[in-house]
């Protein structure tokens, strides 16, 4: 499965400025959990789309 295939252009910009807000939110987020909610968004939008 590609990712390109599951969402659009639109969808990915919206994934990655939420989970760079949430990297401001926080004052000492790991390495492991920006990966967590980086991977739980993407499973999310592609769900979404099916």
């Amino acid at each position: 499965m590609k990712i390109a295939d599951k969402i659009d252009q639109d969808k990915l910009q919206e994934i990655l400025i939420t989970i760079y807000k949430k990297g401001l939110e926080t004052e000492n987020i790991g390495v492991t959990e920006i990966i967590e909610e980086i991977k739980q968004e993407f499973m999310t939008a592609t769900k979404v789309t099916k």
